[in-house]
C-alpha cells in the first residue's frame, strides 16, 4: 500500500475532525442571503408565473372575440393555428402546469415547465458590505449587478428549450398575428 496515499487519507481524517470554520469563509450551500434592494426570488417567480398564466388566458378572450365577429371561423381552426406556434404551445404547457400543479396532456409534447434560478455573484467590485446576523448574510450591493435571474422553459428531462422571457415575448407577437389573420379573413 502506498505510504503517500495513507498519509493523504490521514490528513483528510484530521481535517474532517476539525470543526473550526475559517473566519471570513461563507458556506454558500447552507446559508441564507438577503440582498438589500433586490426583490426576493419568490416574488420574481410569482411575477413570471402570473405572466405565463395571463398570456395563455389571452386565448379564451381572443377566441370568443373572433367567433362573435366572424361566423365563418371555427374554434378548431383557431386552435390548429395556435398549435403552429412553438412559443404558444410551450406557454400552454407552462400555464396549465402552474394552474393545475401537473400536466396530464402536453400541447407541445415536451411537457414543458418553468425553471427560475437566481445567481448571486459576490466580489469586491459589486458588493459594498456583507454582514452576518442570526445565520443570515445581509449583502449590500454597490450596484444591481450582483444578482441575476435566469428563467428558462425546460422539458420533462430538464433540458433547455427556450428563454422564458423570449417565449413570453414571442407568444404576445403570435397572439397578435393570429388575431390579425382571423380578423382579416
Amino acid at each position: 500500500m502506498s505510504n503517500t496515499i495513507r498519509q493523504k487519507v490521514s490528513r483528510f481524517i484530521s481535517k474532517s475532525l476539525d470543526m473550526q470554520w475559517p473566519e471570513g469563509t461563507v458556506d454558500f450551500e447552507n446559508s441564507s442571503f438577503i440582498v438589500d434592494g433586490i426583490k426576493p426570488l419568490i416574488q420574481v417567480q410569482d411575477d413570471i408565473e402570473a405572466a405565463f398564466i395571463w398570456c395563455w388566458s389571452l386565448k379564451d378572450y381572443m377566441i370568443k372575440q373572433l367567433l362573435v365577429s366572424n361566423s365563418q371561423i371555427t374554434r378548431k381552426s383557431i386552435e390548429d393555428e395556435i398549435n403552429t406556434y412553438k412559443c404558444l404551445v410551450l406557454c400552454s404547457d407552462v400555464a396549465n402546469r402552474l394552474k393545475h400543479n401537473e400536466l396530464r396532456e402536453s400541447r407541445s409534447n415536451q411537457y414543458a415547465k418553468l425553471s427560475v434560478v437566481q445567481k448571486i455573484q459576490i466580489n469586491k467590485d459589486n458588493v459594498s458590505m456583507i454582514q452576518k446576523l442570526d445565520g443570515y448574510y445581509f449583502i449590500t450591493p454597490s450596484n444591481g449587478d450582483c444578482v441575476k435571474v435566469k428563467a428558462n422553459i425546460v422539458n420533462s428531462d430538464d433540458k433547455f428549450l427556450v428563454d422564458a422571457y423570449e417565449c413570453l415575448k414571442e407568444s404576445l407577437e403570435a397572439w397578435a398575428e393570429i388575431h390579425s389573420k382571423f380578423s382579416n379573413s
